[in-house]
């Protein structure tokens, strides 16, 4: 997903993935799913199939580390941001951890196709032989627009 905000000097974008629930939404799911189950689990056990119970368990812990990665995953964010000199790249998840600087005159942004058939494009990032791959969670239409919204924010102002 994307997002723009324009001020005179200013293009700011706004790069986050798509996901469908929170990590504490998860934890429900994860527990509804948990009883349900151990219930049935148990019901097995009672009858001597005892050895369901640590598959269970296995099957809830596997759930619970694959939704947390994910949910994880999902919490990391790309600001872009162009003034009037310079392009800074901040990615982090809830607060900056990385800072990328580009000078606005020698950068360039393209999207290049895919390695193989049925991977994604890549929307990269260049400037004076550095390489930066941004919108790496975007679909490639997405991906084309954002390309198309940044170079359009790089043109000068006449």
């Amino acid at each position: 997903m994307e997002s723009g905000a324009n001020n005179n000097s200013l293009s700011t974008f706004v790069v986050t993935p798509n996901y469908s629930m929170t990590w504490r939404e998860n934890k429900i799911f994860v527990a509804t799913l948990a009883v349900v189950t151990f219930s049935i689990a148990g019901g097995f056990a009672l009858q001597g199939l005892w050895l369901i119970l640590p598959f269970a368990g296995l099957e809830m812990m596997m759930l619970t580390g694959i939704l947390y990665w994910s949910s994880l995953r999902a919490t990391r964010c790309e600001v872009i941001s162009i003034d009037a000199d310079n392009i800074s790249v901040e990615v982090g998840r809830n607060k900056r951890r990385h800072v990328h600087s580009f000078q606005r005159a020698w950068t360039r942004v393209e999207v290049r196709p895919p390695a193989r058939p049925h991977w994604q494009s890549r929307l990269v990032m260049r400037s004076k032989g550095k390489e930066l791959e941004i919108g790496a969670c975007l679909n490639d239409e997405e991906r084309k627009s954002l390309a198309a919204s940044i170079n359009k924010a790089l043109l000068p102002s006449v």
